[in-house]
């Protein structure tokens, strides 16, 4: 079976992207990126520091000078709001790699992140994070070439 060299794994936060990306590359014998540990490392700081001493905007500057530049092979698991910035967008839509949508359903996605710290969860109620959900469906679908509702790391490694 013929892999795509390069796979892009978008979605909302907590549907899954470096754990399944992680298990993904491993049984397909492929390098794994997270690019918010990427983000990270460039900044030489916590994203959740990020977020609290530069703001969103900071963070979302370095996950496109990232996204942009981006020349590895192997799975590479993108945050959450990657497809928030039309260049990003754009970037995924046009590449000749793949791009998965993981989109599980939102009581899946809510009951893995409604008690977590992450930046984007913390200020916000359980029906704004809902909406923001709604909001980025679109942007989703936009960039995605497969879309994959599950989460069984079998079935997603067929439909590559």
């Amino acid at each position: 079976m013929k892999v795509d060299d390069r796979i892009f794994l978008i979605g909302f936060m907590g549907v899954g992207k470096s754990y399944l990306g992680k298990k993904i590359a491993d049984q397909l014998d492929k390098a794994f990126y997270d690019i918010d540990l990427e983000i990270e490392k460039k900044a030489a700081l916590p994203v959740n520091e990020i977020f609290s001493l530069h703001g969103e905007k900071y963070f979302r500057d370095l996950e496109s000078d990232i996204i942009l530049n981006w020349e590895a092979d192997g799975i590479i698991a993108t945050g959450g709001g990657i497809i928030l910035d039309e260049r990003n967008r754009e970037f995924l839509k046009l590449s000749k790699h793949k791009v998965v949508w993981l989109n599980p359903s939102w009581e899946i996605i809510l009951s893995r992140i409604e008690n977590s710290y992450r930046p984007i969860v913390l200020d916000r109620t359980n029906y704004e994070l809902y909406r923001l959900w709604e909001e980025r469906q679109t942007y989703y679908n936009e960039c995605a070439d497969v879309i994959f509702k599950g989460s069984d790391q079998g079935k997603l490694i067929d439909i590559l």
